[in-house]
């Protein structure tokens, strides 16, 4: 799974509960603070501190989607910020 974050975008692995009686694995994303990028099936994930930020950014500072995505790209990996893996 692709998680987003203010601190930067990384590859990490989640297994979700497979337990009967489980939410689906959209559901226990959102349970611990992961706003999943699909519904199907996702593979990236935005936390919610990281959508905060990036509203307040739009709206005090037009901070634009593609904008915000490059800078979290720089933050991921200062030297190369186009190498950094993501899976929308």
């Amino acid at each position: 799974l692709t998680v987003v974050d203010i601190s930067g975008i990384h590859i990490t692995a989640i297994c979700p509960c497979k337990c009967p009686q489980q939410s689906p694995f959209r559901a226990q994303l959102l349970q611990i603070g992961l706003y999943p990028a699909t519904q199907k099936s996702p593979r990236t994930a935005f936390t919610f501190q990281l959508l905060e930020s990036f509203r307040l950014m739009n709206l005090e500072c037009k901070v634009t989607a593609m904008s915000f995505y490059k800078y979290l790209r720089r933050v991921t990996d200062p030297i190369l910020p186009h190498a950094t893996p993501v899976s929308l």
